[in-house]
């Protein structure tokens, strides 16, 4: 089962929620709120989205955004790697350039969880 969550905001972010993995399908920032920590922010607030969902590790693809990322541990793998229905989605198989980088985290509990 797929679940589309649209986090809409004049900054965009969405991510797609599959079962155990999720999709961070779009973040997007405008110029004048880049490095005041609100891109970091929405990315904390799709993996809560998607842990809450039970997703156990979120998956995207970037060709700008892979320092970002990385940053917020999510660290570079094989397209090989990528479970069937996130393979399945038109941002993986069409829309996403060959070279963009192909990005996982694996999401731990939250700290209301561990408590």
């Amino acid at each position: 089962m797929m679940t589309h969550v649209d986090m809409d905001n004049e900054m965009g972010n969405s991510i797609a929620l599959f079962d155990s993995a999720a999709l961070l399908r779009s973040l997007a920032i405008d110029v004048s709120w880049q490095s005041s920590g609100l891109g970091k922010m929405l990315v904390y607030h799709a993996e809560d989205v998607a842990r809450s969902a039970g997703v156990e590790s979120v998956y995207l693809l970037t060709t700008t955004a892979e320092s970002f990322f990385e940053h917020l541990r999510y660290s570079s793998v094989s397209c090989d790697c990528a479970p069937a229905k996130i393979c399945a989605t038109e941002q993986f198989s069409d829309l996403c350039p060959v070279d963009s980088a192909f990005m996982m985290k694996c999401l731990g509990k939250s700290k209301t969880e561990q408590s």
